[in-house]
């Protein structure tokens, strides 16, 4: 059955100009407009975070040196990894549950949910909402990375700092009813600590099983590895193409 909210005639946020335009014009009213000062203010930062990226991307660089010394399967591995990740991510949370953009049955969204719950990017409807909020009040407060207060806030910073209070009090604004109504969405983000657990444990579990497997080089080259790929990848964007490839799939295929 296709997703929640796509049977309404209504199809959220397709048209991101119009959105975008929508947002501009609320906040010259006052909504998500950018308030004076608002870049020079002091920011809460979240250590918690800032250790966690610092930690992965020496993790990446340390990898450099490891990734050449793994075998052509730890790759390959790493590699499939990858783009289940991405999958969940570009044609799941941003085409499908932020945009709408095309439709998806109950098996098709289980995959993209549990591929989206390898990227370690929240969960589907925090994603999708700080996404839409993007969209809607673009390059304002209300913007979740507003690319007003730098390129590196827009790119990674603004996920070292607390929300700005006008991306809290805009998104809850939103309308995402069809989000609140996809059972998959709700599961994934109830489900989500215990995700987290069953993640580190599964990769413990692997990490360790493979480690026997390579003579100890799985654990210091797969997960950072992982991250090499990422960094690789950043600049191709194929969500669109993964879009349409899924799309047909629902549509050909009987099972979805």
């Amino acid at each position: 059955m296709p997703g929640p909210a796509t049977d309404a005639g209504k199809i959220a946020f397709c048209d991101a100009k119009e959105e975008i335009r929508a947002g501009l014009e609320s906040s010259e009213r006052g909504g998500g407009r950018e308030r004076p000062g608002a870049r020079g203010q002091r920011q809460n930062i979240v250590w918690r975070n800032v250790v966690l990226m610092s930690l992965l991307h020496l993790g990446a660089v340390y990898s450099l040196v490891l990734v050449p010394k793994a075998k052509p399967l730890t790759l390959l591995w790493a590699y499939f990894c990858f783009l289940l990740a991405a999958l969940g991510v570009t044609a799941g949370a941003h085409r499908l549950w932020s945009h709408r953009s095309y439709r998806a049955k109950l098996p098709l969204r289980i995959f993209l949910a549990v591929a989206n719950s390898m990227a370690f990017q929240n969960d589907i409807f925090e994603w999708s909402r700080d996404h839409r909020a993007h969209h809607k009040y673009s390059e304002t407060d209300a913007d979740p990375h507003n690319a007003r207060r730098g390129f590196f806030f827009s790119h990674i910073g603004w996920l070292f700092v607390r929300k700005h209070r006008d991306v809290i009090e805009k998104g809850r604004k939103l309308d995402v009813t069809d989000l609140l109504a996809d059972p998959v969405v709700r599961i994934q983000r109830n489900t989500q600590h215990i995700q987290r657990q069953g993640r580190a444990l599964n990769q413990e579990a692997a990490c360790e099983m493979l480690r026997e497997w390579h003579q100890g080089h799985i654990l210091k080259v797969t997960l950072p590895g992982l991250h090499i790929l990422a960094l690789l990848h950043t600049h191709c964007n194929h969500s669109e193409k993964c879009c349409l490839m899924l799309h047909a799939l629902s549509v050909s295929l009987e099972v979805f």
